[in-house]
């Protein structure tokens, strides 16, 4: 039961990260081009917490 509340807690963190970095990403992409370097450093990152929200997901 304690591994399914960390696991939830944590699944809701990455999921709030995950919107937060998304909404960045768009506005920089908008500031700065789609392809700047910015823009791309934060897909990279966001990608990353998709693979964490994933692992988290994978073992509830």
């Amino acid at each position: 039961m304690q591994r399914y509340r960390y696991n939830n807690a944590l699944r809701r963190a990455l999921l709030v990260d995950i919107e937060a970095a998304r909404e960045l990403m768009v506005q920089i992409g908008l500031e700065e081009g789609f392809t700047s370097k910015g823009t791309l450093a934060i897909s990279r990152f966001i990608d990353q917490l998709l693979n964490q929200l994933e692992k988290v997901t994978a073992t509830e």
